[in-house]
């Protein structure tokens, strides 16, 4: 592996790049947001903008210090502002594999966004040496399915009661997966 952080990556339409302070009130908007909430997991009830600012100032900013930490905040190219989010959820160095997750505004879904963000970050992250890339959503998360496969990533399979709803229940999640292609080998 050759670990390089969260590295600014451009798109064609986006920026995808480090989280900052600037982007609190955009952040707190999306993670409050009921459309983002109905599948999003696993992250406390933000009751005000001072606990996103709190999170991005007391371990975002701790993280990114590490070399092998990736979360990039998505920035529209034309207005400069802060729509989502795509990281490395899960990461094993011995198996080359990284789990991704994200989340986008509901105000800028359906234009391609998070498919574009998906493949600049699978594309950096094989650059990188993972070998496996994977992610996993709700069943009845259509639209991050959708992502999934236009990025490249295959189905693999349902996996029942695999995470908890913000109520505290479990749902069933599909898989899927992008493997690295290897190089062929030449015979002479």
């Amino acid at each position: 592996m050759r670990h390089l952080g969260t590295i600014k990556i451009k798109t064609e339409r986006l920026i995808l790049r480090k989280i900052t302070l600037a982007d609190a009130q955009a952040f707190y908007e999306i993670l409050t947001d009921k459309a983002v909430l109905e599948y999003l997991a696993g992250i406390p009830e933000y009751t005000g903008v001072e606990m996103t600012v709190d999170y991005i100032s007391n371990k975002l900013s701790k993280k990114y210090e590490n070399p092998d930490f990736y979360d990039w905040g998505i920035e529209e190219k034309s207005t400069h502002k802060f729509i989502g989010r795509i990281c490395v959820y899960k990461q094993e160095d011995d198996r080359r594999m990284a789990n991704l997750v994200w989340y986008i505004s509901p105000s800028t879904r359906g234009k391609g966004y998070m498919t574009e963000a998906a493949k600049a970050v699978i594309n950096k992250l094989q650059e990188i040496g993972f070998e496996r890339i994977e992610a996993f959503a709700n069943v009845d998360n259509i639209s991050s399915h959708r992502v999934m496969e236009k990025a490249g990533m295959q189905y693999e399979g349902t996996l029942r009661s695999y995470d908890l709803r913000r109520d505290d229940t479990l749902y069933d999640a599909k898989m899927y997966s992008i493997i690295k292609k290897k190089k062929s080998k030449i015979k002479e």
